[in-house]
């Protein structure tokens, strides 16, 4: 800024009307032209100061914007292996659930085969004992059966084996008598005693 003029007459010698002489005019100027230069001195070492912190301040942001594109790519590059590495357990797992599935369905099968084949054994069980049960049931009304035509071929058996003893001991007794009555005979007839026989 021009410095401010002054207000008032300043003292020295004046010209005609009031007008200065050529010398005050030539110091005043020399005065203005060093306030001027001095001003201009100060407005430079402002300027330099204010460019120095500027690019002080640009160099800042300069850094601070490198500082934050770093973070920002660190950033990108944490949330892009975090979604490297969440698609990928998401494929593990997708994977391990197909599988598991098909172990499911495998087991399923295996389940529903073993379980036909229970009742298939099971029903051939209770046939086989139903069939074990009557023919034991029926062995049994047979050996009862057999034992009573045993029984009774035994006492026709012994019933007749009776009666021909009865008769051979009749026809025994027949003969015995007969022998008796011939021996007596005979012992008359050599004159012996009457014996009993």
């Amino acid at each position: 800024m021009p410095p401010k003029k002054k207000k008032g007459k300043k003292k020295g010698k004046k010209g005609e009307g009031g007008e200065m002489s050529v010398k005050d005019k030539y110091s005043k100027t020399l005065q203005e032209m060093d306030c001027l230069k001095h001003e201009l001195e100060t407005r430079t070492e402002l300027a330099r100061r204010n460019d120095a912190r500027a690019s002080d301040l640009k160099q800042q942001v300069t850094d601070w914007e490198k500082v934050v594109a770093e973070e920002q790519e660190e950033k990108l590059d944490i949330s892009a292996d975090m979604i490297r590495q969440y698609k990928t357990m998401q494929s593990t797992m997708a994977l391990r659930i197909h599988l598991l599935e098909s172990n499911l369905s495998h087991l399923q099968v295996q389940l529903d085969t073993t379980q036909k084949k229970l009742a298939t054994t099971e029903k051939e069980k209770s046939d086989l004992q139903k069939k074990y049960d009557d023919t034991v049931e029926r062995m049994e009304r047979e050996m009862i059966d057999m034992e009573q035509r045993y029984e009774n071929i035994l006492v026709e058996a012994m019933d007749a084996v009776a009666g021909k003893l009865e008769q051979a001991q009749s026809k025994w007794n027949k003969a015995c008598e007969l022998v008796q009555l011939d021996n007596i005979t005979k012992i008359r007839e050599f004159g012996l005693p009457n014996l009993e026989l």
